[in-house]
């Protein structure tokens, strides 16, 4: 699996908000990916034009389904400007992408050259092919 280093200006993202379980191996992603879907399906309205950032909220996992800029939710989060890991997934199956995700964050830290710059990460569902992007920063 490889990654590319890219610099993200900041971008605000509004939408809604679910509240995901925390990872649990024995249990796997099932449930996560379960909670993902639905609240894609409902809150996005053009595949196209979405993002879904991973985020941890006043101490609580949480998957926002949002558009750029204000006024599309009740949540507004701010991507702040820096440098991100980028990932990109042929998968297309929910429970897939999530252990994707999951291994992508193994990827950055058994590289030795960054460490994580955040609590969040962005899927943008704006792409042709499922993109990950992970806060960094150099070692």
């Amino acid at each position: 699996m490889s990654f590319e280093i890219v610099h993200l200006e900041k971008e605000v993202f509004s939408g809604e908000k679910v509240e995901i379980p925390n990872f649990n191996p024995q249990e796997g992603f099932g449930k996560m990916s379960e909670i993902k879907t639905a609240a894609y399906e409902k809150y996005a309205d053009d595949a196209k034009n979405y993002v879904g950032i991973n985020a941890s909220i006043d101490g609580k996992q949480n998957y926002i389904v949002a558009k750029s800029g204000e006024g599309n939710g009740l949540i507004s989060f701010e991507i702040p400007e820096g440098d991100y890991a980028k990932f990109v997934s042929e998968e297309t199956e929910r429970t897939a992408i999530d252990n994707f995700i999951g291994q992508t964050y193994g990827e950055v830290m058994q590289g030795g050259k960054y460490d994580l710059a955040g609590n969040f990460n962005l899927e943008d569902l704006r792409e042709d092919k499922f993109t990950i992007y992970i806060p960094v920063n150099a070692k």
